[in-house]
């Protein structure tokens, strides 16, 4: 059997008006997911791999690059200060703690405890300690610089990745040092940070910065590993991974085209929906088609290691406009999920049907969508959600040794299975011990020794639908819908989710109306359409509604409630007041893992 094993990488536009980051995942998941997920691919010989990665998170991880570097070559302490991008990055290069002024105590015991306890904060003895001590405010008051910086090394430290905790001899030596930092300690650890995403954004083809020169070649391991272990891992053949890209700002595109759609797939799965309150998404293709337009100065750089244009689309959501208009960018392989595939087809595709001269389980095959260039893969929810929310309890080689037993029945089914592993590839580490160092490596050493299990890159999986391949099927039909339950429900059909398209409709036809009436300026209509884009961005609707923690809700509703404001401000039009108003509401349940990530299907 064929396995397709493929990770996604995201973050939505964090950037304000300003150029300031409202929250810092970009930067804590550069370092600690999206340099570590590569190179364990890298550390197993013959395994094979695929990461998708979004152009609104290059561009940032570049921005970060860019500002990071400057700061640290500024001579004036505070104008460096005022270059570093955001808040959690700045007290790094503090010389006291009252640099960051009155209320930076506060908000350093706040925001330094944003680690996951049991695997980030209870490994290090040291790091618990100052953690727990955060939490007491009474006492923050009587604490002197040197817990405020600590506890600033120690966030920063609990969020490298496990290669640069397990062979960077720097980072290696802060950890031992365990407290006492000193400000040359932390701008050392700033310095080494700026070295791996600079390392690390290479590891997917990109130029460190935007505008920059790009890698010649996908780089060799990092210098920054310390000499004996370098020397190993040189010595090895490496794995194989591919890299895939998704529409710019990771736009819902099935709902640009037809803001209804959502309805459809809410009928086929028998969930309750609520309409949109207006009739149609103006401009729809054109939003749809400019979060494409920018696609092909990415794939120029992806195209050095790949042969085919791969794409998971924004939340794999699909629908036949769709998929017709990623057949006119010339898009070669695409994925969504198995739900989706079952909805479409009108049978539970995960269950065998006799096709083909043969009993085989249609989930596990790649589809060739009508006549055009373009195919198709289904996700398999069970075994990628086991990876996203259960492996985390387990040991490593005991997960790995799970997952590998269960692709050996399938093939024992069916030799001829392709097998889609589709998921999240940023947030489920920080819940496995060590970053899920063990259970990658466990893993990716079964399969890539297995006799049963073929582990394909994007382009040869697009390989697999020729002619006369019994792997491959065509697609006629397919249902407007996503990876999660086969619908669009987790961003549309829902009251706050309808007031947040009813809000981002209205900015973007004030916007449509300057451009008519020609009384807008080139650099404000730039300013305005990227505020648009990135308004479109899947990421806010997932967040609205009930089920959702309340601080996520309200963190991510406010930066998508500023880009509208910005659209109103750029075209010369009063910003209305429902603008001012939040829109988050909760039932004050605890999501499970903290609403970041959901499931393929209801359990």
């Amino acid at each position: 059997m064929n396995l397709i094993l493929w990770w996604h990488m995201h973050q939505p536009e964090y950037r304000n008006a300003g150029g300031e980051y409202a929250l810092p995942w970009v930067y804590l998941h550069a370092v600690k997911d999206y340099i570590d997920m590569p190179l364990n691919i890298l550390f197993n010989s013959g395994m094979k791999a695929n990461i998708n990665i979004t152009p609104v998170l290059i561009d940032q991880w570049q921005d970060y690059n860019y500002r990071i570097e400057k700061a640290l070559a500024e001579k004036n302490a505070r104008k460096a200060l005022d270059i570093l991008p955001d808040k959690f990055l700045k007290p790094l290069l503090f010389k006291s703690v009252d640099d960051g002024g009155e209320d930076i105590r506060k908000w350093m015991c706040d925001h330094y405890i944003w680690s996951n306890y049991e695997q980030m904060v209870c490994r290090f003895d040291d790091y618990k300690v100052l953690y727990d001590l955060a939490l007491s405010g009474s006492r923050q008051r009587y604490l002197n610089d040197d817990f405020y910086f600590d506890l600033c090394v120690w966030f920063h430290l609990s969020w490298c990745g496990e290669c640069m905790k397990r062979y960077d001899p720097v980072i290696n030596y802060l950890i031992r040092k365990g407290s006492g930092y000193s400000e040359g300690d932390r701008r050392i650890l700033l310095e080494r940070l700026l070295e791996w995403m600079k390392y690390g954004i290479a590891l997917y083809g990109f130029p460190a910065v935007k505008g920059g020169e790009p890698p010649e070649t996908f780089p060799e391991y990092p210098n920054m590993i310390e000499k004996n272990k370098l020397e190993e891992l040189k010595a090895r053949k490496k794995g194989e991974y591919e890299i895939s890209l998704s529409p710019h700002y990771h736009p819902i595109i099935p709902l640009l085209l037809d803001i209804h759609c959502g309805g459809i797939s809410a009928q086929m799965t028998g969930i309750y929906y609520e309409p949109v309150g207006f009739e149609r998404y103006d401009g729809g293709l054109e939003s749809a088609k400019r979060h494409m337009d920018s696609l092909s100065g990415y794939y120029k750089y992806t195209a050095k290691k790949n042969s085919v244009k791969a794409m998971w689309p924004s939340e794999g959501a699909v629908s036949q406009e769709t998929l017709q208009l990623f057949s006119e960018y010339g898009i070669d392989i695409c994925a969504s999920g198995e739900e989706l595939l079952s909805s479409s087809l009108g049978i539970d595709a995960h269950k065998p049907v006799f096709s083909q001269g043969k009993n085989i389980i249609p989930l596990y095959r790649v589809y060739k969508w009508k006549d055009t260039g373009v195919k198709m893969l289904f996700r398999d929810s069970g075994l990628s959600d086991l990876i996203g929310f259960t492996y985390s309890k387990w040991r490593g080689d005991d997960a790995a040794n799970d997952l590998v037993d269960k692709l050996n029945a399938i093939d024992d089914f069916d030799k001829d299975a392709a097998v889609s592993i589709i998921l999240d590839g940023e947030n489920p580490w920080e819940y496995y011990y060590e970053n899920g160092f063990y259970f990658l490596n466990d893993l990716y050493s079964l399969i890539s020794s297995s006799v049963k299990i073929t582990p394909l890159l994007l382009s040869e999986a697009a390989g697999l639908c020729n002619e006369n391949s019994i792997s491959c099927m065509k697609l006629d039909y397919i249902v407007p819908g996503s990876w999660v339950n086969g619908n669009l429900r987790m961003w549309v059909g829902e009251e706050q989710k309808n007031k947040a398209w009813s809000m981002l409709n209205d900015a973007k036809n004030v916007l449509l109306d300057s451009i008519q009436e020609k009384n807008i300026n080139k650099t404000d209509l730039e300013e305005a359409l990227k505020n648009l884009m990135s308004a479109e961005g899947s990421d806010w609707f997932w967040w609205l509604g009930p089920d959702s923690p309340l601080f996520s809700q309200s963190s991510m509703e406010k930066i998508f409630r500023d880009f509208l404001k910005n659209i109103y401000v750029k075209t010369g039009k009063k910003v209305p007041d429902l603008l001012y108003e939040s829109l988050s509401s909760t039932k004050n349940l605890i999501a499970e893992k903290g609403g970041i990530m959901k499931r393929g299907g209801d359990l």
